[in-house]
């Protein structure tokens, strides 16, 4: 039988597990609170960092996300083929 770790903070306390979901809505909280005029020079670093760090996650996940999809195709004898995704980026 396997288990998963419980992702625990700095002080050994349990947390929640971030999500992508999770991850893009603590992002836009952040941006939020930096757009405030009377944030703390300090402060807004700190969330800066966190967001910073928010985004790689975020970006990380739908990497993998989109190396782990893959698309049903008619091959050319009639027959079903699974095939990776390919996904062209526009930029």
């Amino acid at each position: 039988m396997v288990f998963e770790e419980t992702p625990t903070d700095s002080k050994g306390q349990e947390v929640e597990a971030l999500t992508l979901e999770k991850g893009l809505q603590n992002l836009e909280i952040i941006v939020k609170t930096l757009e405030q005029k009377d944030l703390p020079l300090e402060k807004a670093l700190s969330l800066f960092k966190e967001g910073v760090g928010l985004v790689q996650y975020c970006s990380n996940v739908l990497d993998l996300a989109e190396k782990q999809m893959e698309i049903l195709l008619e091959g050319p004898d009639g027959k079903l083929q699974i095939r990776p995704a390919s996904f062209d980026m526009e930029g």
